[in-house]
């Protein structure tokens, strides 16, 4: 269980330039674009700028609560975008500290 936590955690610390590349990208998108930051909505993000995948935006809104998605995706694309990068990069360095200090951690592994 230890090693996969570490794996895990490793997973989302690798993974955190991707997220900064998309922060990055919707922040540069309201700069270059007709959108300002304000209304450059997760929904509008989704539907203009990620065609190839937007059969994920429907299948989403197929399966979850349309209300809470609505909120989501009615907000600043950056915003939770930035979210998500600043609590999975806090929880991997959570489990990486946690990891650590599990019990057995010392030679064993």
């Amino acid at each position: 269980m230890r090693s996969f936590l570490r794996g895990f955690a490793y997973f989302l610390i690798y993974t955190t330039p991707i997220q900064l590349g998309f922060v990055l990208w919707s922040i540069w998108l309201g700069f270059t674009t007709d959108y300002t930051f304000l209304t450059l909505t997760g929904h509008v993000f989704w539907v203009k700028f990620l065609t190839p995948i937007t059969f994920l935006y429907n299948w989403i809104y197929s399966w979850f609560w349309n209300a809470y998605l609505d909120f989501w995706f009615g907000m600043p694309a950056a915003v939770p975008i930035t979210l998500k990068l600043l609590f999975n990069t806090w929880v991997a360095i959570w489990l990486l500290k946690f990891t650590r200090n599990m019990q057995g951690s010392k030679g064993s592994e």
